[in-house]
């Protein structure tokens, strides 16, 4: 009865946030309060079901690019980057686009977009251009660019801890499906969006516009009063959290803890420049409280054990590496689609454990790599289905630029089935 009950509220919940009727975090906050009220959950589970480590990192990174703002370095890189491209909207794409892929790979994926998100929109709103399918795309490479890595998605971080593969194996094993999904989906979206990104070169009108729009965007940087100061400690702020987060397994300390430091040194340091209260203030928290409901939807799936009936099912599904390899790659890919891909990686840690032992000295390490693939890759298919797709949402959601459910399911459902193929492809030549 409490797995009918669970399923019901997770999808009725999900029906809400697609319908986007009603703010998405009071639906979220809901679904959590009906699984403790129908005690699918205690209350303390409920509690302890909260990823912090994601909320603290979340708030921690808002707060920092907020400060790092009012120093005048996005202004900075948004000029430069409008010179280098001489406003060319496919130049823009493929910067962006790419800039996040590569970011994604050595910072956790959400940190990159929350630093390169509202750069992306300012400078192309500037341009006179629409954003959604600058920003959709950073999406999407954002989670191919985190999977190429150890540290680039949790799932990964996890993965690593269990089997004890290091940063040089992740990249070894994926970087083939990787780039061809990264390939596919630059190319799609080229072509979806053409008429909107093509370059402006034998368009004198568009080329002029362009010009005068670069103009303004330096104009703008050279009215702003800049403090030589303040841009150094940011830059270095920026830069040692980078490099904390790179570090984390050797400094052994949280990526939130290391955020935070950033954060209370520079507002100790920059006082004078920021206005701390200002800054809280621009803390998303509506999407910090989606997350915390989320979880404990998710955590209320897992309690009813279908994930572990689910994981049981994979293992004794076949004994034929390539399928069982097939079968882990699309079950957790259409799964992380729509529930956090945490809980199943958990699930499933020692299941894929427990076939290696079964299989003895045969080489069964394509099992973690295709489980990779598809709890990273797979969270690109709805909104939901990546914490670096809902904060992207919102962070445009509050530049104006109005990403809905459906809008983006309509794309990334099909080029995640065809990103899946790929790496089915990849997992053929390989095993």
């Amino acid at each position: 009865m409490l797995e009918y009950l669970a399923l019901g509220i997770f999808g009725i919940a999900f029906i809400f946030i697609i319908i986007d009727y009603f703010d998405k975090s009071i639906i979220a906050l809901l679904g959590a309060l009906l699984m403790v009220i129908f005690r699918i959950l205690t209350p303390d589970e409920a509690l302890a079901s909260i990823e912090f480590e994601t909320i603290f990192l979340l708030m921690a990174m808002m707060i920092l690019v907020n400060i790092a703002s009012k120093s005048g370095i996005f202004e900075w890189v948004n000029m430069r980057i409008a010179a280098l491209t001489r406003g060319n909207p496919l130049a823009i794409f493929l910067f962006f686009s790419l800039l996040t892929g590569i970011f994604s790979a050595f910072l956790d994926n959400v940190t990159t977009v929350i630093l390169i998100v509202p750069l992306t929109i300012e400078l192309v709103k500037g341009m006179g251009r629409d954003p959604k399918p600058y920003v959709i795309s950073e999406i999407f490479l954002s989670n191919i660019g985190g999977a190429l890595t150890l540290i680039g998605d949790p799932p990964n971080i996890i993965i690593g801890g269990a089997t004890g593969f290091n940063f040089l194996d992740f990249v070894v094993n994926l970087w083939v499906p990787i780039l061809f999904s990264a390939i596919l989906v630059l190319a799609t979206l080229v072509f979806k969006n053409w008429k909107a990104i093509k370059p402006i070169s034998g368009n004198l009108t568009d080329l002029v516009i362009a010009n005068i729009i670069i103009r303004k965007v330096k104009m703008k940087f050279v009215k702003k009063t800049i403090h030589s100061d303040f841009v150094i400690k940011v830059v270095l702020a920026i830069l040692v959290t980078t490099v904390g987060f790179l570090l984390q397994s050797k400094i052994q300390l949280p990526n939130y803890v290391i955020a935070f430091t950033a954060v209370i040194v520079l507002g100790i340091v920059a006082s004078k420049k920021v206005d701390f209260h200002e800054a809280l203030r621009s803390v998303e928290w509506t999407t910090l409280l989606f997350f915390s409901g989320l979880f404990v939807m998710v955590a209320g799936i897992e309690q009813t054990g279908i994930l572990e009936d689910l994981s049981l099912y994979i293992a004794n599904s076949t004994s034929d590496i390539f399928t069982l390899s097939i079968i882990v790659l699309w079950i957790s890919g259409i799964i992380s689609m729509v529930l956090n891909n945490i809980p199943f990686i958990t699930v499933m840690i020692p299941v894929i454990a427990g076939i290696q032992a079964q299989f003895g000295a045969v080489d069964t390490s394509i099992l973690w790599w295709a489980l990779s693939l598809g709890t990273c890759l797979g969270g690109n298919g709805t909104l939901i289905g990546a914490s670096a797709n809902v904060v992207s949402a919102d962070l445009a959601k509050k530049e104006g630029v109005n990403i809905t459910f459906m809008s983006y399911l309509k794309f990334s459902f099909p080029v995640t089935i065809g990103m899946l193929v790929v790496c089915s492809v990849y997992i053929y030549f390989v095993t």
